[in-house]
C-alpha cells in the first residue's frame, strides 16, 4: 500500500476560540411527550423477534427494520431504576430505536456487571437488576437493545488465569485462541443470557427486545498481527511467554495436517525464493564516525530536538546516535530524525533494519518517503520503544523507481524524551521459504512478522494469513454455536467490528451481519490514553476533507452482500467546532448505502442525566445526551433514516475477491493506521458497494469498476452532492439537509429549500412532519443546529483545552439565516420551539414573496433555539415552473433493479418525461413472457413496481421497458 501523508495547514486561533453571546438550549432528560411539531415515535411494545429476511434485511414479523440507534456505556448502561423510565422516554421521543450496551464488563466503572467481587466470574446482582430494569423500559418505549459481550472486561488471578496481570487490552487476541478464556467468555455469556429478568418475566436469550448480539468488540487477529503484537514483550509485542508459545504450537499443528513434513513443506515454500543482497546503501548507519549529511535533524515549530553522538550504551561499536527532544505539541512529525538521497528500484523488495531504545514507554513512527511533496510513504511502521535497546525492521516493495529521491524517517515528535538509535540499514532484500534450522518434525517453524510478509514466498504469506483467520473463524464458530445451540439465542449474531483488510472482512462474511466503526477527530492522547488533560483534536471540519473523510473509509470495508450491515460505532468528536456535521453526514451515507443500523457512540457513560455540560470525563468527548448541537438534528434525521426518506444508490458494485486477494494481502498492505482499501474509496459516495464472494476463481481487478467520482461528489441518486469548498447537500422530496459552510452558497437549491444566507457554519435539516413532500406538507419541523461549547471553557490555542472545559450550562453559537422555502400555501407560520419541541407562544406569519415561495428569516440571538415549526395554510398556485422541479425526468430512464440478485422480491424503477402507453415485461432466457409489471397509460415522472419471484425457478432473467420509441432490455437474478 502506498500512504500519502499530508501536512494540514493549521486553523487560525480565532476559528477555535470561545464565542460570546451564546444561548442555552437544555433538553430536559425527564422529556418523553410527543409534540405536534416533532416527527412522532409512539411507544409500541415488542412483540416480534429481528431476524434476517431473504432479501438479507434486518425484519419483525416480516417488516423491514432500520435501526437509528446509540450507544450506553459503562455506568450509562445500568441507570438508576428510579431515571430508567424517562432515559427511554427520551431516547424514543428524540428518535432512537435500539440501544448498544457497551462496557459492561469494564474494570473502571462503579456499576460494571463485573465489578463488585474478587473476580470477574460472578455478576454483579445490583447492576444487573438496573440493567434488567433499563431492558424492561426501553421495551416498553418500542427501544431495541444489542448487546456486547467481550468489550473491556480484565481476567484477574483469582479466575483461575494465570499471569492474568500481563494480558494487554482486555486479552484481546489472546481471548480467540486460549481455551480457558473462550470458556469464561461463555460463562459469562450464559450468566448474562439466561438470568430471568424479573421486569420482563424473560431472560434475555428469550426476549424480542434483544436484536442482536456482538461477540467481541474491536477484535482481530489479524490487526494485532498487523501492528506487530503477536510475539512476547521483549520482543515488542503483546503477549505472555505461555500464549506466545501456544501460538507457536498451533501454527505448526495447523502446518502440520497440511504438509507431511519439513521436506514437503519446503517444496511448497521454494518457488519465487532467492537470497539477498545485504549491502546497506546506509552510510554510517552505526554511528562510528562524526554524524552529518545525509544524516540530520529536522524542527518545526514548536518542536525542538538536539542531536548528539553517545558513547555511553551502544547497541554495537562503540557509540550510537542520540535524539533529545525539548519541545512538541504532541505531533510526530514536529521532530524528525531522517537519511536522505536514497534510492530504490520499481518491483524490488527492500528492508529496514534499525536498533533503537528510549529513556521511557513510548513509540515512535519510522517510513521510507519521498523526500518532497506529496511525501508518498512506501513503507511504514510503528514501533513501541523501551529502555532496552530493541532491533526492529520493516519491508516493503517498491511499486515506482525512485532515483536518490527517498528519505528514511524517523518521526519523534508525539512526547519529549530522548532516543538513541544504532545500527541502521537499508537494503534490498531476497525471497525466503523455509529458514535454516526450522523443522517441521521438532514444531520449530516460526510464524513471520506482518512486516517481513514481502520477504517471504507467496506460499509461506498464504499459510500465514489463513492460520490467522482460522483462529478467528473457529472461535466465531464456537462461540455462535453456544449461544445458538446451547443457549437458544434467536436473533443476529455479528464476529466483531473495525475490520481491517480482506481476511478480516472475509472471516466476518460467515457470521449473520457486519459491522464496522469510524470516527472524525478522534483526540489524540500523546501521554496517557483517555487523559481529560492532555489530548488533542485537528480541529477541521469533514466537508472540506478532499478524500472523503471518515465516510468513504467507513464503506472501504463493504458490507456482504445478501446480509445486513450495521455502524455501531460513529461521531464527531467534541469539542471540534464543526461536530455537528456528523448527523446528517452519517444519515445520507448509510442510507445511501442501505445499511441496516447505525448507532451513535455514544449517549452517555455515566448516570448523570442532568447537568447540562460536555467532556471532562471518560466518554466525554462523544457523549450525545447532553449535547444539543447534535441532539437537535436526531429527530430529524432519526425520522429520515428510519422512514427510507433518503433513497439507496441506483447501482450498486458488486466486488469479487478471490483467495489470494485475502491471503497475500500482507504483501501489498503499508500496515498503516488505515484499513486498506483495495478499491477507490470515493466510489461509496456515489454507489452502493458490497462483497459477494472471497472465492473468485480470478484475482479482483479495480480496472474493471466505474470512474472514479471528483468532487463535487454526486451520488447516483442526484439526491446527496457534497462539494468539498464546504457543503454537504440531500435534496429529497420530504427531506432536506445541507451541513458545512452555507454562507459561501447563496442561491444554491436544495430540494425546495433555497439558501439566501447564512451568518456561520451551521447543519439544517427540513423534514416534512406528514406523508406528504415538504412542497405540500401542511407542518414541518426546520432545525439549525450550530456550534456548542461549555460556559468557562478555555481553549489553549485551537485544538485543546486540556481541563479547562468549564461548566454547566452549555452554549450555542447563535447563527441568523435566510432561506426561501417553496411551499404550495397561501401563507406559513413559522414558530420558534422550546426544548420539548412545544410552541414558544410567538411566530411570523408570512405571505409569499413569489409564486409558492416564501423568505424565511430566524435568528437564534433572538430566537434562542434550534426549532423551529412550519404550518401551511391553503393550496398556493401551483405554477408550470415549479411542476418542472418536481422530479419530472427530461428523458426515458430504465434502473437496475434492486437488490440483484434477490429473493423473493425485487424493485425495478423507470421514468418517463411525458405520458405515454408504456410496458414492463419480464422474459426467461428463452424469451417466454414470465411476469407483465406494466402495461397502460403512465403518467410522467419516476415510477417503481415490484416482482413477486416466488413462483419462479433461480435462474436468469431479463426485463424489457418500452415507451414510444425508447425500448431497454436489462437482466435480473434470481437466487434461493
Amino acid at each position: 500500500m502506498v500512504i500519502i501523508l499530508t501536512l494540514l495547514a493549521p486553523l487560525s486561533a480565532s476559528q477555535a476560540q470561545n464565542f460570546s453571546g451564546g444561548f442555552t438550549f437544555y433538553l430536559p432528560p425527564q422529556d418523553t411527550a410527543a409534540n405536534r411539531f416533532l416527527p412522532q415515535y409512539p411507544a409500541t411494545p415488542i412483540t416480534e423477534f429481528i431476524s434476517v429476511d431473504p432479501s438479507g434485511r434486518f425484519s419483525a414479523g416480516g417488516v423491514r427494520v432500520r435501526f437509528f440507534g446509540t450507544n450506553a456505556v459503562a455506568d450509562g448502561a445500568v441507570p438508576t431504576k428510579n431515571k430508567a423510565w424517562f432515559i427511554a422516554g427520551r431516547l424514543r421521543k428524540m428518535g432512537f430505536n435500539l440501544v448498544r450496551f457497551h462496557h459492561l464488563d469494564n474494570p473502571w466503572s462503579t456499576e460494571s456487571l463485573l465489578g463488585s467481587g474478587t473476580d470477574t466470574r460472578h455478576l454483579n446482582s445490583q447492576s444487573l437488576d438496573r440493567l434488567e430494569n433499563f431492558v424492561s423500559e426501553l421495551k416498553k418505549n418500542g427501544i431495541y437493545a444489542n448487546l456486547n459481550l467481550h468489550v473491556s472486561r480484565t481476567f484477574r488471578l483469582t479466575d483461575g488465569v494465570a499471569g492474568a496481570d500481563s494480558l494487554v487490552e482486555s486479552g484481546k487476541g489472546v481471548s480467540f485462541f486460549d481455551p480457558q478464556l473462550i470458556a469464561l467468555q461463555k460463562e459469562y455469556a450464559t450468566q448474562l443470557l439466561t438470568h430471568v429478568n424479573p421486569y420482563s418475566g424473560l431472560p434475555l436469550a428469550q426476549d424480542p427486545v434483544m436484536a442482536m448480539i456482538e461477540i467481541t468488540n474491536e477484535n482481530s487477529l489479524y490487526r494485532m498481527w498487523r501492528q506487530g503484537r503477536l510475539k512476547t514483550f521483549a520482543a515488542g509485542g503483546f503477549l505472555m511467554v505461555r500464549h506466545n508459545s501456544m501460538l507457536d504450537s498451533l501454527w505448526n499443528q495447523y502446518l502440520s495436517s497440511r504438509y507431511a513434513g519439513t521436506a514437503d513443506l519446503a517444496t511448497a515454500w521454494s518457488p519465487g525464493t532467492f537470497p539477498a543482497d545485504t549491502a546497506s546503501m546506509i552510510n554510517n548507519g552505526g554511528f562510528e564516525r562524526p554524524i552529518g549529511s545525509p544524516w540530520g535533524l529536522e524542527q518545526y515549530a514548536p518542536g525542538r530536538g538536539q542531536l548528539s553522538r553517545d558513547a555511553s550504551f551502544p547497541y554495537k561499536g562503540a557509540s550510537s546516535a542520540k535524539v533529545q527532544v525539548t519541545q512538541t505539541d504532541g505531533e510526530n512529525w514536529r521532530v524528525q530524525w531522517r537519511y536522505v538521497g536514497l534510492s530504490m528500484v520499481r518491483d524490488s523488495v527492500y528492508v529496514v533494519n534499525f536498533a533503537v531504545r528510549a529513556d521511557s514507554i513510548r513509540t515512535i513512527s519510522v517510513g521510507l518517503m519521498l523526500d518532497s511533496s506529496p511525501w508518498t510513504a512506501y513503507g511504514w511502521s510503528d514501533v513501541t520503544l523501551t529502555p532496552t535497546w530493541k532491533y526492529s525492521s520493516f519491508s516493503f516493495r517498491a511499486p515506482v523507481a525512485v532515483n536518490s529521491g527517498l528519505r528514511l524517517s524517523f518521526q519523534l515528535g508525539s512526547s519529549k524524551g530522548s532516543y538513541w538509535f544504532d545500527d541502521v540499514s537499508y537494503a534490498m532484500s531476497g525471497i525466503h521459504g523455509v529458514l535454516p534450522g526450522e523443522s517441521l518434525e521438532a514444531r520449530t517453524v516460526r510464524r513471520i512478522d506482518f512486516n517481513e510478509c514481502v520477504q517471504f514466498s507467496d506460499q509461506r504469506v498464504r499459510d500465514m494469513t489463513a492460520f490467522y483467520m482460522k483462529l478467528q473463524s473457529d472461535f466465531f464458530a464456537e462461540m455462535t454455536s453456544h449461544l445458538k445451540g446451547t443457549l437458544h439465542v434467536r436473533v443476529p449474531i455479528v464476529g466483531t467490528n473495525w475490520n481491517i483488510g480482506l481476511p478480516d472482512l472475509a472471516v466476518q462474511s460467515k457470521l449473520d451481519y457486519t459491522d464496522n466503526h469510524a470516527y472524525w477527530d478522534h483526540p489524540d492522547f500523546p501521554g496517557v490514553m483517555w487523559s481529560p488533560t492532555t489530548w488533542t483534536i485537528d480541529n477541521q471540519p469533514m466537508v472540506k476533507s478532499e478524500n472523503g473523510g471518515s465516510v468513504a473509509s467507513l464503506f472501504s470495508g463493504p458490507p456482504f452482500l445478501g446480509k445486513p450491515s450495521t455502524i455501531s460505532e460513529y461521531n464527531h468528536s467534541f469539542p471540534n467546532k464543526y461536530q455537528s456535521e456528523a448527523v446528517p453526514f452519517l444519515t445520507a451515507y448509510a442510507s445511501l448505502q442501505d445499511v441496516d443500523g447505525v448507532m451513535f457512540f455514544s449517549y452517555n457513560h455515566t448516570d448523570d442525566w442532568e447537568n447540562d455540560k460536555v467532556g471532562g470525563y471518560l466518554g466525554g468527548y462523544f457523549d450525545l445526551h447532553r449535547n444539543a448541537a447534535l441532539m437537535s438534528l436526531i429527530p430529524s434525521c432519526a425520522y429520515a433514516f428510519r422512514n427510507f426518506l433518503v433513497s439507496p444508490a441506483r447501482q450498486t458494485i458488486v466486488l469479487h475477491y478471490s483467495p489470494d486477494d485475502l491471503l497475500l494481502q500482507p504483501k501489498t498492505d503499508g500496515g498503516d493506521w488505515h484499513s486498506p482499501s483495495t478499491f477507490p474509496e470515493k466510489l461509496a459516495l456515489r454507489y452502493r458497494v458490497r462483497s459477494a464472494t472471497f472465492s473468485s476463481a480470478t484475482r479482483f481487478d479495480p480496472s474493471s469498476l466505474p470512474s472514479v467520482p471528483v468532487n463535487p461528489y454526486r451520488s447516483d441518486t442526484e439526491e446527496i452532492l457534497w462539494n468539498t469548498s464546504g457543503l454537504l447537500s440531500v435534496s429529497t422530496p420530504r427531506f432536506v439537509a445541507a451541513t458545512g459552510f452555507p454562507e459561501n452558497y447563496a442561491g444554491a437549491r436544495i430540494g425546495e429549500m433555497t439558501i439566501v444566507r447564512v451568518s456561520d457554519h451551521a447543519s439544517m435539516t427540513w423534514v416534512s412532519l406528514t406523508d406528504q413532500d415538504l412542497a405540500r406538507s401542511p407542518a414541518s419541523l426546520l432545525t439549525l443546529s450550530t456550534r456548542l461549547q461549555n460556559t468557562g471553557m478555555v481553549w489553549d490555542g485551537i485544538t485543546t483545552v486540556h481541563d479547562q472545559w468549564g461548566s454547566a450550562p452549555t452554549q450555542m453559537a447563535p447563527v441568523s439565516a435566510q432561506m426561501k422555502l417553496h411551499i404550495q400555501a397561501d401563507s406559513i407560520r413559522v414558530l420558534p420551539l422550546r426544548p420539548d419541541g412545544s410552541p414558544l407562544g410567538r411566530f411570523i406569519l408570512y405571505a409569499p414573496a413569489d409564486t409558492n415561495t416564501f423568505v424565511v428569516s430566524v435568528d437564534q440571538t433572538h430566537d434562542s433555539t434550534v426549532w423551529y415549526g412550519i404550518q401551511a395554510y391553503g393550496k398556493g398556485v401551483l405554477t408550470a415552473n415549479h411542476e418542472k422541479t418536481l422530479e419530472t425526468p427530461t428523458a426515458f430512464w430504465l434502473d437496475q433493479n434492486y437488490p440483484n440478485p434477490f429473493n423473493p422480491s425485487t424493485t425495478i424503477r423507470y421514468g418517463l418525461p411525458i405520458r405515454l402507453h408504456a410496458t414492463l415485461t419480464v422474459f426467461n432466457t428463452l424469451g417466454q413472457e414470465v411476469a407483465q409489471l406494466v402495461n397502460g397509460e403512465v403518467e410522467s415522472g419516476y415510477h417503481e413496481c415490484t416482482l413477486d419471484g416466488s413462483a419462479l425457478s433461480s435462474g436468469v432473467y431479463f426485463y424489457r421497458f418500452s415507451a414510444g420509441t425508447y425500448i431497454e432490455t436489462k437482466k435480473l437474478l434470481l437466487l434461493r
